[in-house]
């Protein structure tokens, strides 16, 4: 951390002041760290743990299962629709409280757990706290604005990601191992995630900001969708990010509920060797390469930073399609692995895609309201688009999902035209 906390930053203030900033950096990294750790905890049980336990742990035929997977998978993107009631809280209250107020929405359902014994009321559960943690992470990546220098986004956000994503690989290994010998001990884990959840929110409550958003009456929602539709017309850059994006998203959301239920049925893994494969390994790769990913975004910028992991994001795809249609085991491997490579960039730019590409703090929430929005259309509809292709056969969604992934490299590669050299005002607002 003090490397990071050391580097250059943009402020032009006298050296008692940049060593008062410096100081509430570190503060700040250390606080959210702490909180990223906890909350990565949280965030394991509820969006890793959830799909293998649904798939796994409740007595129900395959089309069950699939829909217990599908509505968990989807349950987070979702949320994201929810993107201007979100908004429009954060703007009454301030991002840093958004972030507090949801975050405790989404903790306390998890204790009512301890007394459920049935595949649909978990599903709905696990449901509810994932659509209130959107909110949460939108409040999280508004905030950064006002808590880190703009030169430092991409190495404080790998240095945080890292951490996050420690807490849900020990938050998914927890699970693996104690759901394979017991079915029913998510009774017990999940009111553990809340409490951790819980907890990180006194560590996010400490974080000092930089200065104080102004707090105002939200828009209408008319002029809300109104500066949405300008920004998408007249930034062409964001334009392109933004469907490459979803692009990325769509080839994950309408393979993964599908791989999940294939590896149990053609590969015959367990709670415990799903986990394994397709949640920690990818998790521990995805905490090892964010802070490098981090350090490639501020080299090189956001785009091309995008093009790099869609790139590796294709292969990966292209190995789980292989595995599970021809039965190799060996590709899902080399599928986990570069999975976590990519989702490992993934992370870093899907936190910081709105604070990157807005020209001003007053113009994130429009940005973050785009980006939100995007990601719940393609989270919503593509986990069904796979579920009901599977029935069809089970190999499609998953080719569907590597051609999807390649258009995305596509159009990335079609928008470097626009983009100015590395390192020469890549971050700048990009408007067309």
């Amino acid at each position: 951390m003090s490397a990071i906390t050391h580097a250059p930053t943009t402020w032009p203030t006298p050296t008692a002041q940049s060593n008062a900033a410096d100081s509430c950096v570190r503060y700040n990294l250390w606080n959210e760290s702490l909180f990223s750790v906890f909350n990565g905890f949280f965030m394991g049980m509820i969006l890793f743990a959830a799909p293998a336990i649904a798939a796994t742990c409740f007595e129900v035929d395959t089309l069950t299962r699939m829909a217990y997977v599908t509505v968990i998978t989807c349950a987070f993107p979702c949320g994201t629709f929810l993107g201007p009631l979100w908004a429009a809280w954060g703007r009454r209250v301030g991002m840093h409280q958004l972030v507090l107020h949801t975050a405790i929405l989404a903790n306390l359902p998890l204790f009512a757990l301890y007394w459920v014994d049935s595949g649909a009321i978990f599903t709905a559960i696990i449901a509810l706290a994932q659509l209130f943690h959107s909110g949460t992470r939108m409040g999280q990546s508004s905030t950064y604005h006002y808590t880190y220098p703009r030169s430092l986004f991409g190495r404080i956000l790998g240095i945080l990601i890292f951490w996050n994503y420690l807490g849900m690989v020990a938050a998914a290994l927890l699970a693996g191992l104690v759901s394979s010998r017991d079915a029913h001990s998510y009774q017990w884990l999940y009111p553990l995630a809340g409490l951790c959840g819980l907890l990180s929110c006194v560590f996010y409550a400490q974080l000092r900001l930089f200065q104080r958003p102004t707090r105002s009456q939200p828009a209408s929602w008319r002029a809300g969708w109104r500066r949405l539709r300008q920004v998408m017309l007249q930034d062409r850059r964001f334009r392109y990010f933004e469907i490459a994006f979803f692009l990325s998203g769509s080839a994950f959301f309408v393979s993964w509920g599908v791989s999940i239920v294939l590896a149990h049925e053609r590969l015959g893994w367990d709670t415990a060797r799903i986990t394994w494969w397709m949640t920690v390994v990818p998790q521990v790769v995805l905490a090892l390469t964010s802070p490098i990913w981090g350090w490639v975004l501020d080299r090189i910028g956001i785009v091309r930073t995008r093009l790099l992991i869609a790139i590796v994001m294709t292969l990966y795809l292209a190995c789980y399609l292989g595995g599970l249609v021809w039965i190799v085991p060996g590709l899902m491997y080399l599928g986990s692995l570069l999975r976590g490579v990519s989702e490992g960039g993934g992370q870093v730019t899907w936190a910081l895609a709105s604070v990157q590409f807005a020209p001003g703090p007053d113009d994130i929430p429009t940005y973050n309201g785009i980006h939100f929005i995007l990601n719940g259309l393609r989270g919503l509809v593509m986990p069904w688009v796979g579920k009901w292709l599977a029935v069809t056969w089970a190999g499609l969604p998953l080719g569907l999902s590597v051609l999807i992934s390649g258009v995305a490299v596509a159009v990335i590669c079609w928008s470097l035209r626009w983009e100015p050299p590395a390192g020469h005002g890549t971050e700048s607002p990009g408007n067309g």
